[in-house]
């Protein structure tokens, strides 16, 4: 019933037109935080790539290697983010219509992630084995004959049209369902929202078709001989868990630091995104559990192989890591209702979820790199320098408009949201 109350004090101007104020726009959706407040991530993320190139000159494959996890820790939230919204527009979530615009600078994340991806292409040779022109001689020593049937699909200029394509499709997606929800500020109306259901209608399985290839492509091909048709899901769910999480974090952080969404976000929105965070999580491992078990009942070596490195070397204590505080931890947290309604406890867990979804990337792709398990101080640098990055992003985009679609007509709805 507080949060109620706040909600109504805070944005009664919203019903009622006559009773607007300056102070209460600004108090309840403008970015009333300094507007360079972007600056101080990005300026640091830059810096931390900056002070990595030192790595580049000493060990480029591992400097590649770090870069990549990283790279690829920020495209799957963003790829999460666009799979996230279109849930939520096809739903007609109301709940969801005040953290939506959040949902949607996450995903405006597209274009950036591109650029940024630019210096994948000159770390090639040491991330993808199947780039070496030597495993395709035809007698040679070092000739690789499933690489070499894998050859019409797996090389270079083919790669690089196909990503190039999903990033198309990514980049016109978010642009396409922020500009309509941007546009719905001063519109108003049914009108926008029945013309974001539609472009998600056809952008979700185009996109779901694209993702999985794309994690193919970008991820499991670091180990081309492993296959394995339910990553996919895996990259995908990792990558929404990720998104909701940092949704949380962006929204505690501008109530706590900015006053902003102050009334407006309350418990029960964060409630219901502690739901989905529980949910993916558990998916997430009912995923990872099907892949494992599915491939050891099989036991066809080539798929075996993936996992054998993951289980020896020291990697072993990696794998149970993974399984300990990426999903037992979570799991008990966030299972009981009162820690999903703990804002503190929430955006703690959120923090947590992130850096553990950046563990689970670095799982994959580091044990392609060395047999034996290692960390390096260019996983930490590039890996926060990227993030940093990307989430300054976002927070730039947030400071350009409404912090919630102001005419949305599920506004109401969402505002006084009460979980049952």
């Amino acid at each position: 019933m507080a949060d109620s109350a706040r909600s109504n004090s805070a944005l009664g101007w919203l019903a009622d037109p006559l009773a607007s104020t300056a102070d209460a726009a600004q108090r309840a959706y403008r970015f009333t935080s300094d507007r360079r407040a972007y600056l101080a991530p990005i300026a640091i993320g830059l810096a931390l790539l900056l002070v990595s190139l030192v790595g580049l000159t000493s060990n480029a494959s591992q400097f590649f290697y770090s870069y990549f996890i990283g790279w690829i820790s920020c495209l799957t939230i963003a790829v999460g983010g666009l799979f996230f919204l279109f849930f939520n527009h096809l739903t007609k979530a109301s709940w969801s219509v005040v953290v939506r615009r959040v949902n949607e600078a996450l995903v405006w994340a597209f274009p950036l992630l591109f650029v940024l991806g630019i210096p994948i292409l000159f770390g090639m040779h040491d991330l993808y084995h199947w780039t070496h022109a030597e495993l395709y001689v035809e007698g040679g020593p070092k000739y690789d004959e499933i690489l070499a049937g894998k050859r019409s699909y797996l090389n270079t200029p083919f790669w690089i049209g196909r990503v190039v394509v999903y990033f198309a499709l990514w980049i016109y997606l978010s642009y396409k369902l922020y500009v309509l929800s941007v546009r719905s500020d001063v519109e108003g109306g049914a009108g926008v929202p029945a013309k974001l259901r539609k472009v998600s209608a056809w952008g979700l399985p185009v996109t779901a078709v694209a993702t999985a290839f794309a994690s193919y492509d970008l991820l499991m091909s670091t180990d081309p001989h492993w296959f394995s048709t339910i990553f996919g899901i895996y990259f995908f769910i990792g990558g929404i868990l990720a998104a909701v999480s940092l949704m949380v974090v962006l929204l505690a952080s501008f109530q706590r630091v900015g006053g902003m969404l102050e009334g407006v976000v309350t418990k029960e929105h964060y409630h219901d995104l502690g739901k989905y965070m529980f949910g993916f999580t558990v998916f997430w491992a009912y995923i990872a559990f099907s892949q494992y078990m599915l491939i050891w009942y099989a036991g066809i070596p080539e798929e075996t192989l993936f996992y054998k490195h993951r289980l020896m070397h020291g990697w072993e204590w990696h794998s149970a890591f993974l399984i300990i505080f990426h999903f037992i931890v979570p799991f008990l947290i966030l299972l009981p209702r009162f820690t999903k309604r703990s804002i503190p406890t929430l955006s703690f867990m959120a923090v947590w979820l992130i850096v553990m979804h950046w563990f689970d990337m670095h799982w994959i792709a580091a044990p392609t790199q060395g047999a034996h398990h290692t960390f390096h101080w260019l996983d930490l640098t590039l890996g926060l320098g990227l993030f940093l990055i990307f989430a300054g992003t976002i927070v730039y985009r947030l400071s350009r408009h409404s912090l919630i679609p102001e005419k949305d007509p599920y506004l109401g709805d969402s505002l006084h949201f009460e979980n049952v």
